[in-house]
C-alpha cells in the first residue's frame, strides 16, 4: 500500500505550551482515518503541520514520499478547515459558483463538470449557486467548503470537524457520501472530538491528546476503547484515558 503521509516524531508548541509530543503516524492510500481526541488535544494543530501551515519544532513530514517543503502537488489534497465559514461576512463578494471554481484558478486544473454537478446536487447546493457566500447560513457555508474541497477529485481529503453546523439530515447525507467516495478509492482523514459518532466506514483510528495513545485499525481500537451499539451506520465509542 502506498504511503501518502508519513509523520515521524513530531513535536509542536504554542509559545511554551507543548501541544504535540513525539507523534508518528502514516496515512496510506485507501485509508479512512479518524483522528479523535478532546478539544485542545492537538488534532487541528497536527493537520496544520501536515499541510505546512505550522512549522513543528522537531520531527519530519513527508507527503507522497517527498519532504513537506519539496511537495508541490497540492491539488491532490482537498481540505476543509475547522469552522471554515466563520471568516465569511455579509460583504464577501463571491457567489457560491465562483467560490466552487477557486481550485481551478489556484491549480490551473479544470474540474470535471459532471462530478461537480453531482456534488452540488448531493449537498443540496443547486439553488444557491448564484447567491453570494455572505448570504448563506453557517450550515450552507460548510457544505460549500466541502464541495469545493472535492471539486478537483483529490486523492486525499482532510476534514477538520466537518459536521459542525450541519443538521442531523445533512450529517447523515454527508457521512453516507464520504462512505461512497471512500469505496471509490478516496483516502479520507476525518478529525473529530465527537467520538460517539464515528461511521463504520472508518478503517483506522488515531487517538490523540498531546501524544498518540492509539494508532491502528478500527477493530483493534473498538476492543481497546469499548463500544456500544448506536445507529445502524454508526456506533458509540467511549473511553476515558483523557
Amino acid at each position: 500500500m502506498r504511503t501518502l503521509v508519513e509523520i515521524e516524531n513530531l513535536y509542536f508548541s504554542y509559545e511554551h505550551h507543548l501541544v504535540l509530543k513525539g507523534i508518528s503516524l502514516r496515512i496510506e492510500k485507501g485509508d479512512f482515518l479518524a483522528i479523535i481526541g478532546p478539544n485542545g488535544g492537538g488534532k487541528s494543530t497536527l493537520v496544520k503541520c501536515m499541510l505546512g501551515f505550522l512549522s513543528p519544532e522537531k520531527g519530519s513530514i513527508r507527503l507522497w514520499g517527498k519532504p513537506l517543503k519539496e511537495f508541490k502537488e497540492w491539488e491532490k489534497i482537498g481540505y476543509v478547515p475547522q469552522r471554515a465559514g466563520e471568516g465569511v461576512d455579509a460583504l464577501f463578494p463571491l457567489t457560491v459558483k465562483e467560490f466552487l471554481q477557486l481550485p481551478e484558478k489556484w491549480y490551473g486544473k479544470k474540474a470535471d463538470f459532471e462530478v461537480l454537478s453531482e456534488l452540488v446536487g448531493t449537498f443540496g447546493m443547486e439553488t444557491l449557486l448564484n447567491r453570494r457566500l455572505g448570504e448563506l447560513s453557517y450550515g450552507q457555508l460548510q457544505r460549500a467548503y466541502i464541495v469545493r474541497a472535492l471539486s478537483l477529485q483529490p486523492e486525499l481529503l482532510i476534514l477538520d470537524e466537518p459536521s459542525v453546523g450541519l443538521d442531523f439530515f445533512s450529517q447523515d447525507v454527508f457521512y453516507k457520501t464520504l462512505t461512497k467516495l471512500h469505496k471509490k478509492g478516496l483516502t479520507i482523514v476525518l478529525v473529530t472530538h465527537e467520538t460517539w459518532l464515528i461511521t463504520k466506514a472508518v478503517n483506522k483510528v488515531a487517538c490523540l491528546n498531546q501524544r498518540l495513545f492509539f494508532h491502528g485499525n478500527h477493530e483493534s481500537f473498538c476492543s481497546f476503547a469499548g463500544t456500544e451499539n448506536f445507529y445502524t451506520d454508526y456506533h458509540r465509542i467511549e473511553h476515558s484515558h483523557w
